[in-house]
């Protein structure tokens, strides 16, 4: 089934597209409860997994521990967010705010994710073709 070029990106920017919507109503959660969907010390653990992956893989690349230590917060602050504002997104759905939004906006809104998602994975590939990773 995913052998089918077509197919393969069409799912892609589907989930893709499903996934950005997901993180910004979980932004728009956030904002508008003012508050965190998780508890404080789950979040906490979530980064310092993270923290510590991003830290062993980025030493495992070849940077110095000063510079792993930089990318491996930057990796678990990233993750984290992204975490985060997934779960609220969830609880927003589920809570109906879809439906105090109205489903037309949510397709738009995943359409236009769907498009922007596959044009950065076009421009990512294209930046990166000639670096072996």
């Amino acid at each position: 089934m995913f052998e089918n070029p077509f197919v393969r990106t069409l799912t892609i920017a589907a989930l893709m597209g499903i996934f950005l919507v997901d993180m910004g109503l979980g932004l728009f959660e956030i904002f508008s409860s003012r508050s965190s969907p998780l508890p404080t010390a789950f979040v906490l653990m979530i980064f310092a997994v993270m923290f510590i992956g991003g830290m062993v893989f980025y030493e495992k690349q070849g940077l110095n521990t000063v510079s792993s230590l930089v990318a491996g917060a930057f990796a678990g602050f990233g993750l984290s967010f992204v975490f985060v504002t997934l779960v609220g997104g969830v609880q927003f759905a589920l809570g109906g705010g879809i439906s105090v939004l109205g489903w037309e906006q949510v397709i738009s809104a995943v359409a236009a994710c769907m498009i922007a998602g596959i044009i950065m994975i076009k421009v990512l590939s294209h930046k990166l073709e000639n670096h072996f990773y």
